[in-house]
């Protein structure tokens, strides 16, 4: 279970590291610039790879690459690749021989290798796949092969415990004593006569058992499983919704072909969530999320295409208060309102759109609660509602000592943000039925929509109680 450390030394600590980090920087340019290669090459094999990469990342990427090529042995510096920033990644493996960026690649798990294949010019592209498919075993090259990119197939290893369901306890835990340098030992896997998984045992449970019984006696036989062609982010959903260490894979025919580990998913679980993120904030999804990096042509891209919508839309709200003239010019006081009426609406608005976004991405809430959902929302605002309007009543009174406009304000208030919660709550449903993402429906639109409807409810009420 996942558990928040509150520490109040966290500015402390992250003052310390970034005092690390230039120390490390200071130390790699000094030895760099003496030419002490052998030197360099050494303290570069006692620091972390993150720290590496964090350090080389800040370097133009002509003296990254002269650094980076110090990095040894080719595990080591095939780490440091990966913690790389995507264009000083493209520029080390562009103007590295193929032959010891394959070296490298060769080290790192099959799921991992593609990110290397990312942005890179279609001939160097094409040089160094060639050369990873001739250094591959024939059966693993096919395998890279197989399975499309982005499906649990292209994520999943192969290196996995599995056992017939008539293997007794005791056997089973020598045969995993006898594989002590295996890294991803989570759960044991059980297969029957025909290779198809039935049952699934953690090495808590195994221990425990008694050492005479067989493992079909004990093992757990209601299993979480993916197919090889499911979508990488819903195998990401499944192991963060049920708290798994690791997912097994099947084929067609349910048979045992792999399994996905939380260390496959880390950075896929990261893309999903600032992909959302991004979303919501009505921006288009990119690779690159680093903002120092990219040109202001290539931010205004990714970002104008909602914030269009959002702008047409503020554009009809215009044209809705210039069919309200009458009331504003009779009631002036109106106008000093209007902001916190449509600013509150609008902030109520996106506390229920964030809800219902996270809780149908991590599958807590689904079609069928909709209305179940509807009627708690509408209930709590309804509250909230009354509550800031008799608050903006009381103090619209004690400014301008107008009953009728202490009125309009509370009911406006009330109605605006009950309204709001509905239309929040809505569109995400909506998006969702029609395949889109639902995380675009609490974005800009959705806050041009709750505006909208918010200032008609806003100056219709005023037009009836002021009787204009």
């Amino acid at each position: 279970m996942a558990m928040m450390v509150l520490d109040d030394n966290k500015p402390a600590a992250q003052s310390q590291s970034q005092t690390t980090r230039n120390n490390i920087a200071e130390a790699i340019v000094r030895l760099h610039r003496r030419g002490a290669s052998t030197h360099l090459t050494q303290l570069l094999s006692k620091l972390k790879p993150a720290d590496i990469g964090s350090v080389l990342n800040g370097f133009p990427e002509h003296r990254a690459l002269e650094i980076f090529s110090k990095v040894a042995p080719p595990e080591h510096a095939a780490l440091v690749m990966t913690e790389l920033d995507d264009d000083h990644r493209r520029f080390v493996i562009s103007q590295t021989p193929v032959e010891k960026i394959v070296e490298m690649l060769l080290t790192l798990p099959v799921e991992v290798r593609e990110m290397a294949f990312t942005g890179l010019d279609p001939e160097i592209s094409k040089r160094l796949e060639d050369a990873l498919n001739q250094a591959l075993e024939p059966d693993v090259s096919n395998e890279l092969i197989s399975y499309k990119p982005g499906t649990a197939g292209s994520l999943m290893e192969t290196n996995i415990i599995a056992m017939s369901d008539q293997t007794t306890a005791g056997d089973a835990i020598l045969a995993v004593q006898a594989l002590s340098e295996h890294d991803s030992i989570f759960y044991l896997y059980v297969l029957d006569d025909m290779q198809r998984l039935i049952g699934v045992c953690s090495l808590r449970r195994l221990i425990l058992a008694d050492p005479k019984k067989t493992l079909r006696e004990f093992t757990t036989t209601r299993l979480i499983k993916v197919h090889v062609d499911t979508p990488q982010g819903m195998v990401a959903n499944m192991i963060t919704r049920y708290r798994l260490l690791a997912i097994p894979v099947v084929d067609e025919f349910g048979v045992l072909v792999g399994q996905i580990t939380i260390d496959n998913l880390i950075e896929i679980i990261q893309e999903e969530n600032t992909n959302a993120i991004l979303k919501m904030a009505g921006i288009a999804s990119t690779k690159d999320t680093n903002v120092l990096s990219q040109s202001p042509f290539a931010i205004f891209r990714t970002r104008v295409p909602w914030l269009i919508t959002a702008f047409v839309a503020y554009l009809m709200v215009s044209a809705i208060l210039e069919g309200f003239e009458h009331t504003l010019e009779k009631v002036v006081q109106l106008a000093f309102f209007f902001p916190i009426v449509i600013g509150m609406s609008g902030n109520a608005g996106s506390q229920t759109g964030a809800v219902v976004v996270r809780g149908l991405a991590l599958g807590t809430i689904h079609n069928a609660h909709f209305f179940k959902l509807l009627f708690k929302e509408l209930g709590i605002n309804i509250i909230q509602g009354g509550v800031y309007g008799v608050c903006l009543a009381a103090a619209s009174y004690g400014i301008f000592h107008n009953h009728l406009l202490s009125i309009t304000l509370g009911i406006a208030m009330t109605l605006s943000i009950t309204f709001s919660a509905a239309i929040a709550m809505s569109l995400p449903f909506f998006f969702k039925r029609l395949g889109a993402d639902p995380a675009v429906a609490a974005g800009p639109l959705a806050l041009a929509f709750i505006d909208m409807v918010g200032s008609i409810n806003y100056l219709t009420v005023a037009f009836f109680v002021f009787g204009l």
